[in-house]
């Protein structure tokens, strides 16, 4: 009997010893453990600033970003705005060249007509002399021939040139003008001299060369440089089509 009283009594102070083990660990841990942090005002004021100043960057970012889509917009629309520009440019560049508006260069013809000194005796008075005529006729045979560009004494002819004469006096562009009359084409040296020698076109100049001596001389040239046009654009009687 006084033995399992004993033996109760040790157990019980095994287990108040092991009880007392673990407080102590405890009471241990919690006395060694950081406290918890705590902030000042001036920290909390700090944390506040970061944060707005965080927000405040997000939405500068996503400003900048939609600036940077509206500036790639703008550059699209001014690229295509410069690619029309150009087009348009080179549309009236190229209508200015066809309108004879600009100076240009090229291989072609040179000829040129010239009273003649008489030989014979002629049926009239006007058989050795260069007529408006016969400046017309070598001008519109040039054009037939591929001529691109022509000029009479560094006048350009264009769509409206007028060619006539007033008394003894030929006229082009309203500019009097006096023999030697030297016609200037840019287009095929080759077709154009072909064109102008055939005898098929030009027989009465041609035959006024070989009988009074004018003067009708072909020359290839491999740079002819005419001037631009310079005169008006008068419309007298052509309106706009409705």
């Amino acid at each position: 009997m006084v033995t399992n009283n004993r033996r109760a009594a040790a157990g019980r102070n095994i287990s108040f010893l092991i009880v007392a083990v673990i407080l102590g660990v405890l009471f241990s841990l919690q006395w060694n453990s950081p406290p918890p942090p705590t902030y000042t005002s001036h920290e909390r004021a700090t944390a506040l600033t970061i944060q707005r100043l965080e927000a405040e960057q997000e939405e500068l970012k996503a400003t900048i970003g939609r600036l940077r889509a509206q500036l790639d917009a703008y550059q699209q629309q001014s690229t295509a705005r410069t690619e029309m520009l150009e087009e348009i440019t080179a549309q009236l560049a190229e209508q200015k060249l066809r309108a004879g508006l600009l100076p240009v260069q090229g291989p072609g013809v040179q000829i040129v007509l010239d009273d003649g000194i008489q030989r014979a005796m002629p049926s009239g008075p006007g058989d050795y002399l260069i007529h408006e005529h016969d400046i017309r006729d070598v001008v519109n045979l040039l054009w037939m021939a591929g001529a691109e560009a022509i000029a009479i004494n560094q006048e350009r002819v264009v769509a409206t040139t007028s060619i006539y004469c007033v008394g003894s006096t030929v006229m082009v562009n309203d500019t009097r003008l006096s023999p030697p009359y030297v016609i200037q084409a840019i287009g095929p040296p080759d077709t154009q001299s072909e064109v102008l020698r055939n005898p098929s076109y030009l027989r009465d100049l041609k035959d006024r060369a070989a009988r009074y001596g004018v003067q009708f001389k072909i020359v290839k040239v491999g740079n002819l440089q005419l001037p631009a046009y310079t005169g008006g654009f008068a419309i007298r009687y052509a309106q706009p089509g409705q």
